[in-house]
């Protein structure tokens, strides 16, 4: 069986996802309340399944330290849309 995504290709992602949670916990940081002690962190993409496959194989490969446990933490993108309101000038003729 062939490998869909590449080590290089992992490694980039779980780097992006985890600047990515890094943001979200300087804006949340409640969130690190529900992660207990010690905790290793392996990232999933909610669009990503491919790279959630071969993450989750390296995670299990991986050797756990001691006390400490496995939780995955699945990323998702949030598209915002502002609305910007730019005003504009008409010069008009007095009436």
């Amino acid at each position: 069986m062939e490998a869909k995504i590449s080590p290089n290709e992992v490694a980039d992602k779980v780097l992006e996802l985890s600047e990515q949670f890094n943001q979200y916990v300087f804006e949340h940081p409640e969130i690190l309340d529900n992660l207990p002690d010690r905790a290793v962190l392996v990232f999933l993409d909610a669009e990503d399944e491919d790279f959630n496959e071969a993450n989750r194989a390296i995670a299990a490969t991986a050797p756990l330290p001691t006390e400490s446990e496995r939780v995955y933490i699945q990323m998702r993108r949030r598209v915002r849309m502002v609305e910007q309101v730019e005003w504009q000038a008409e010069i008009v003729p007095g009436g």
